[in-house]
């Protein structure tokens, strides 16, 4: 498992030009809606390699009506062409807006979490994506992070523009986000975007418990199963949740205080394995009242006694 500290690519936020498409768009006419805009990027990469923002509506009626996907061409392999990780289809986003000794403790819990706590399992994630700069992120996260995803960190597999300048959004695989919240309470936010970048369904689901590993599993990266079906096992603790109710609203499982020990909140008994994960992890929480003050995520092994793997990814 590693933890890449992705960094955003603009010098400041990003500029007010760049805005979502308004009016939703059925994802299998996507490629349909944007086949002026990828005619557009492969005939100004033959003459440059700077990408303006020019007029392009004129490549409408030029545009092969089968113009091909960016990942039927030469643009899936193009570091240059994508220069974030959605290509690898991360489900694990860190979003929070301040990273101090007690953050750092209680993301260290969020982190284990991550842990299938089973023998012969790998980690549920094999990569997590930390937003960089932390005050960029803000605290209501589902309103900016498709543009940070892959605006902030352009990335035009995911990045298409409609005929009016706005962008649409091809990657729509189920998220959860770790965002401050889930570090006071351990509710992580599953969530899945539409193409507008606007998010259709959200649910706070507890990480502090063993069945995030049958959530995980049932839509994780191996089958990119819509979250409908995390949903669906979700949803399903709520014998009178309401068939109709809006998809906006956000429900909830109950929370849990985050700066109690660990194995006092995790539900489940495989958490009894935390030394053999994190060394001196429960020294530490009791030195630290509840939170490890000063561990180190490195110290985080990875089933092969490797450590938790954190890279950099900065600005260009």
């Amino acid at each position: 498992m590693s933890l890449l500290r992705s960094h955003s690519q603009w010098p400041e936020v990003i500029p007010s030009f760049i805005r979502q498409h308004e009016e939703a768009v059925e994802p299998k006419n996507l490629h349909a809606a944007t086949r002026a805009w990828r005619y557009f990027v492969r005939e100004r990469q033959q003459k440059t390699k700077n990408f303006g923002i020019y007029d392009f509506q004129s490549f409408q009626s030029r545009a092969p009506k089968d113009e091909p996907s960016f990942f039927d061409g030469p643009e899936f392999i193009d570091r240059s062409f994508v220069k974030s990780d959605a290509e690898d289809f991360c489900m694990v986003y860190i979003c929070i807006t301040e990273l101090n000794e007690e953050k750092q403790a209680l993301l260290a819990k969020c982190t284990l979490a991550l842990f299938p706590w089973e023998d012969g399992e790998e980690f549920l994630a094999d990569k997590i994506v930390m937003f960089l700069p932390l005050k960029e992120n803000k605290s209501d996260i589902l309103d900016s992070f498709k543009l940070q995803q892959s605006a902030a960190r352009p990335n035009f597999l995911d990045m298409h523009m409609a005929l009016d300048g706005t962008w649409l959004f091809r990657d729509r695989y189920a998220k959860l986000i770790i965002d401050d919240r889930t570090l006071e309470t351990g509710l992580g936010l599953w969530v899945e975007f539409g193409t507008t970048g606007v998010y259709e369904k959200a649910y706070r689901a507890q990480m502090m418990s063993e069945a995030l590993g049958y959530c995980y599993r049932e839509i994780g990266p191996g089958n990119q199963t819509p979250i409908e079906r995390a949903l669906e096992y979700i949803e399903s603790r709520y014998v009178d949740l309401d068939a109709n109710r809006d998809p906006h609203i956000i429900l909830e499982e109950e929370p849990v205080d985050m700066r109690k020990p660990l194995v006092g909140i995790y539900q489940g008994r495989e958490v009894e394995q935390v030394d053999d994960y994190a060394p001196g992890f429960r020294e530490a929480e009791e030195e630290g009242n509840g939170l490890v003050i000063g561990y180190d995520l490195r110290q985080i092994l990875a089933t092969d006694g490797g450590p938790l793997m954190i890279t950099d990814r900065e600005r260009l």
